[in-house]
């Protein structure tokens, strides 16, 4: 297998490498169409791009991989080689082992890892997959190694999900950075996929009674709404983006966009900056907050993710 993740590549190269799920067979069948593998698979995750794939010269396909990912990245292959880690045989059944089991996980002992790991082996049997006998037999086993973990062992207790975390982190630093008590924060979030549904979850827990979803369209916000009738869900589409904004105190991002939703010039040219305080939550691979948002006057910035854990780790 070769991977990239929290623990081994720089934020910049991971997103660059990042696949949607819908498009994990179309990256796997261009793998296999090189003729040096035989069968592979993508895990792409926030916080992890991996492929596994099978080969019968070593050499020949870890060339073709390599090749691959530098060229998808548009990524000189010097610069992939010191974010990749590679891994054969029992290591790279150990490996997913782990992975499976949130062994692995920026936040150990998280559970989503396992239904994203289930997720690649249904990928990879699909009629347009690219796994075959041995990557099929392998993540089965990692999915049922993963169950055993969570079932027999006490990892999952007291662990929490990026999305937990990131509620954790923002209601710890409200009152320094918003001068304002989480409780009365008023709160947005852009996006209504997974992450979302999560977050909304972890908020609830903490009293949320109300928050605003920004999203593309209404079909997925609005299923969020039907899924917790307990909270005032109030439902916008990208044009109201900025009112949105600016009537927040905290803006969660979680969408799957592929460039900055959020950056210094487009806050500016809103109007936002110099007035009320406003933090900016990026949970999102690829980034959906562009970086230079930090130099806007009021804007309090978990810039990213992997910055935010940073932060968070420092606290513990």
């Amino acid at each position: 297998m070769v991977g990239l993740s929290i623990h081994h590549a720089q934020v910049e190269v991971r997103e660059k490498l990042a696949i949607p799920e819908p498009d994990w067979n179309a990256a796997s069948a261009d793998l296999v169409a090189t003729g040096a593998i035989a069968e592979a698979a993508v895990l792409s995750t926030c916080n992890r791009f991996e492929v596994y794939y099978a080969a019968t010269d070593p050499r020949e396909a870890m060339a073709a991989v390599t090749q691959y990912l530098s060229d998808r990245g548009n990524l000189p292959v010097s610069v992939l080689r010191k974010n990749i880690f590679m891994l054969s045989g029992d290591d790279a059944v150990a490996h997913i082992m782990r992975v499976s089991g949130g062994l692995d996980s920026l936040v150990v002992g998280e559970g989503q890892i396992l239904s994203q790991v289930r997720q690649c082996h249904l990928r990879s049997i699909e009629e347009d997959g690219a796994g075959g006998k041995v990557l099929s037999r392998l993540l089965q086993n990692a999915v049922q190694a993963g169950k055993r973990v969570r079932s027999e062992t006490g990892i999952s207790k007291g662990s929490v999900s990026i999305s937990s975390a990131a509620v954790e982190l923002s209601e710890m630093l409200s009152v320094q950075d918003l001068k304002l008590p989480f409780s009365e924060a008023r709160l947005a979030v852009i996006g209504a996929g997974k992450m979302t549904r999560l977050l909304i979850i972890h908020l609830a827990s903490r009293g949320l009674e109300k928050i605003t979803i920004v999203n593309r369209s209404l079909g997925s916000p609005q299923e969020l709404a039907e899924q917790f009738p307990d909270i005032e869900i109030e439902i916008k589409l990208m044009d109201d983006l900025w009112d949105v904004v600016a009537k927040s105190d905290i803006v969660y991002t979680a969408t799957s966009a592929t460039d900055y939703i959020v950056d210094k010039n487009r806050l500016e040219e809103n109007g936002l900056g110099g007035g009320k305080p406003l933090m900016l939550v990026d949970i999102a691979v690829p980034r959906n907050v562009g970086t230079d948002c930090k130099e806007v006057s009021q804007v309090n910035m978990l810039v990213h993710i992997y910055i935010y854990h940073e932060r968070r780790l420092n606290f513990q």
